[in-house]
């Protein structure tokens, strides 16, 4: 009886049943009901969202420099001291590289004088 059992759990782990046999069968339906019946959330699959694409544009590839559009809400000009300083601390997270900021300057402005978006010049800073 031990025997059977084994031999079961053997031919049904390295899948060593034919096609057309019943125990097939019911290996195929265990599958496709895990497949469709398990809840997402077991998985803790969420989908990803990209981040906003207007957020950090990358206007000029230079080697020199690169020129990018920076929106005003990515900065905290108070907490960094300046908006350049803002701009390297932003780059510098995304992209993961050291900068440094020639300059920075409003790039689009609201009727309201508002600076929506700020360009920035950046050199990437060679690492060592």
């Amino acid at each position: 009886m031990l025997r059977k059992l084994v031999a079961a759990i053997y031919r049904g782990l390295f899948w060593t049943y034919d096609r057309g046999t019943w125990q097939y069968d019911i290996m195929v339906i265990l599958i496709l009901a895990f497949i469709f019946l398990t809840p997402r959330s077991w998985f803790h699959d969420k989908p990803v969202s990209p981040p906003p694409a207007a957020d950090i544009v990358l206007l000029l590839n230079d080697p020199a420099q690169k020129v990018y559009q920076l929106r005003a809400s990515l900065l905290d000009p108070k907490a960094d001291g300046s908006v350049a300083r803002s701009a390297q601390r932003v780059l510098a997270t995304y992209t993961g590289k050291a900068v440094e900021v020639i300059r920075a300057e409003p790039a689009l402005v609201d009727s309201r004088g508002q600076v929506i978006s700020y360009a920035v010049w950046v050199r990437e800073q060679a690492a060592f």
